[in-house]
């Protein structure tokens, strides 16, 4: 069976069930959850498929925007060590470094696979110039997961930017492209970061990348695809069958 991702048409009763759970999750807060002690907002179903992929693929280097606490970081630190990786190791960008992640870094045990933390908008020429010359000195396989801005505008830039070092059979994926059903529930309303999640929003920024970079990408189904989750159909494999 193709792992190509292709949209449901039959099980309509059980993409509204996990639409709805998907909601309660973020106005209940079900996706804050820790790993080896530190803070870490996805739902556990997400985590799950993330390993699934860094299982499969065994990457080199991981880049993730949106640092946060620091507990994304040390889970994919983790995945790495887990895989046997001794070289390369976690790259995350964050326009505001919290003192917590960082102190996190110092003092985790794992916090030394944590090879940059990196302050700055994720897609500007000089974060991306430090990501490459990290990568550079140490090529492999690179895995780029997007999950901090959730406007359209900024995930689109950087689909833009990370879409070129994604290594080819390797994955891009976009956090949170399930923002879009928030709107009309209370975490969903109009704020000044965020005043229209139904129309700016990373499912839309993936939609735009695609009918530019189709040729290059492919949205495929995610490790566990069945039950809840905040980015299900945010997977994308770069193809290894063009430059």
């Amino acid at each position: 069976m193709s792992d190509v991702w292709v949209p449901s048409d039959r099980q309509y009763m059980i993409d509204d069930l996990c639409r709805t759970i998907t909601r309660v999750a973020a106005n209940e807060g079900w996706f804050q959850q820790s790993w080896q002690g530190v803070d870490v907002w996805q739902l556990p179903e997400d985590l799950v498929r993330l390993q699934g992929v860094v299982h499969t693929i065994r990457p080199r280097w991981i880049i993730e925007t949106g640092t946060k606490f620091g507990g994304s970081a040390i889970f994919f630190a983790s995945l790495l060590a887990l895989n046997g990786e001794t070289a390369g190791g976690v790259i995350t960008v964050d326009l505001d470094l919290k003192p917590q992640a960082l102190d996190c870094f110092r003092h985790h045990p794992l916090g030394t696979r944590i090879k940059a933390a990196l302050a700055g908008d994720a897609a500007a020429p000089d974060t991306l110039a430090r990501c490459a010359s990290l990568l550079a000195s140490d090529p492999g396989c690179v895995m780029v997961f997007l999950d901090d801005d959730h406007n359209a505008d900024h995930v689109e830039r950087e689909l833009q930017a990370y879409a070129p070092l994604v290594t080819p059979g390797s994955y891009l994926i976009v956090a949170d492209t399930s923002f879009a059903e928030l709107a009309g529930t209370p975490v969903g309303r109009s704020t000044p970061k965020y005043p229209d999640v139904a129309r700016s929003n990373p499912k839309v920024a993936l939609e735009r990348f695609l009918v530019s970079h189709g040729h290059q990408f492919e949205r495929v189904v995610p490790p566990c695809p069945h039950g809840p989750g905040n980015f299900k159909d945010g997977f994308l494999r770069r193809r290894t069958d063009v430059s």
